[in-house]
C-alpha cells in the first residue's frame, strides 16, 4: 500500500490547526451578562381552548372576541349615547347661555353625571361621587357641557336633561378648568403669528398646557399681566417628542401673546 505523504501531512496539519481553534474557544469569554440559573420548575403554561366548528373540520381555538353567556349576579351597566356636537348646539342657542357665554368663549368638554351633582356647590363631596357603571339604573342621568367665557373670564356650566336647560357660571374663585381641544388649537395659532417666533415655528409641532394662577400662584405676581386670566403655556418642537425650541404665553381671555421667544438652554 502506498501512502500519499504529502496529502497525510496536510490533512494532519489541518487537523491540528482545527482541534485548537476548537479548543481555544472553550475559554473565550462570549458575554459579560450575568448568568442567571433555570428556574427549579417550567412555568405554568395556559391551556388553549379548543371548538369544533360548526361547518366540520378539525378543532380551532376559541374566539376570545366572542361574547361570552356569564352566569351569576352582573353589574348593572348604563350605557348613555351622546351626541356632542347636537348637545353644543342645544347649549348654544340657549338665550340664557348666550348671556353667561358672551360672545368670545371656548368649549372644554361634556359628560353624563347625576342630576344632582349637575350644579357646582362650592364644599360639595361631588368628586367622590361614585362612577356612572356604578350607580342605581333609576338614577337620572343629565348631560353636562363645560365651556370658558372669554368675556366674563369665568368657567360656565350647561345642564342638559331632554329639552331642559340650565346654565351657571362657576362659583369657585378662580376656577380654572382643564385645556379643551379647542383652545390649545386657537393658543397654538396665535402664538404661530406672534412676530417674535413668526418665521421660526410655521413648520414645528405646537403644544399647549393651561398655567394656572391659583396652581403656580407662587411664579406669579398679582400685577404680573395675564394674572387671573386664561393663560396657555404654548412651545414648539422639532417633533411632538422632542425638546421645546420656542415658546410663548397666550393669554385667550384677552387674545393676545404676552410673551415669545427661544427657549434657553441647548437648542
Amino acid at each position: 500500500m502506498i501512502v500519499n505523504r504529502p496529502h497525510l501531512c496536510i490533512d494532519l496539519l489541518l487537523s491540528g490547526i482545527l482541534s485548537g481553534m476548537f479548543l481555544g474557544c472553550s475559554a473565550v469569554e462570549l458575554s459579560k451578562v450575568p448568568k442567571k440559573p433555570l428556574p427549579a420548575s417550567p412555568p405554568q403554561l395556559t391551556e388553549l381552548a379548543l371548538e369544533l366548528p360548526p361547518e366540520g373540520g378539525p378543532r380551532r381555538p376559541i374566539d376570545s372576541s366572542a361574547p361570552l353567556a356569564l352566569q351569576g349576579n352582573l353589574p348593572n351597566i348604563v350605557i348613555v349615547e351622546k351626541d356632542e356636537s347636537a348637545l353644543r348646539t342645544t347649549a348654544e342657542q340657549h338665550p340664557e347661555v348666550k348671556i353667561q357665554l358672551g360672545e368670545r368663549y371656548g368649549f372644554i368638554d361634556s359628560e353624563e353625571l347625576a342630576a344632582d351633582l349637575c350644579q357646582i356647590v362650592v364644599g360639595s363631596e361631588e368628586s367622590k361621587a361614585l362612577r356612572l357603571s356604578d350607580r342605581p339604573t333609576n338614577q337620572v342621568l343629565v348631560h353636562r357641557l363645560t365651556y370658558y367665557s372669554y368675556t366674563n373670564n369665568s368657567a360656565v356650566h350647561v345642564c342638559i336633561n331632554g329639552k331642559q336647560v340650565t346654565v351657571q357660571r362657576d362659583p369657585r374663585k378662580r376656577y380654572q378648568p382643564q385645556e379643551g381641544v379647542e383652545e390649545v388649537e386657537r393658543g397654538i395659532a396665535l402664538a404661530r403669528k406672534d412676530t417674535r417666533i413668526a418665521q421660526d415655528v410655521q413648520n414645528l409641532f405646537g403644544h399647549a398646557i393651561l398655567t394656572s394662577p391659583e396652581e403656580y400662584r407662587y411664579f406669579w405676581v398679582s400685577d404680573e399681566a395675564g394674572f387671573g386670566d386664561r393663560v396657555l403655556w404654548v412651545t414648539f418642537s422639532d417633533t411632538p417628542e422632542s425638546l421645546a425650541l420656542f415658546f410663548a404665553r397666550v393669554d385667550l381671555t384677552n387674545g393676545q401673546v404676552l410673551d415669545a421667544g427661544k427657549e434657553p438652554g441647548p437648542q
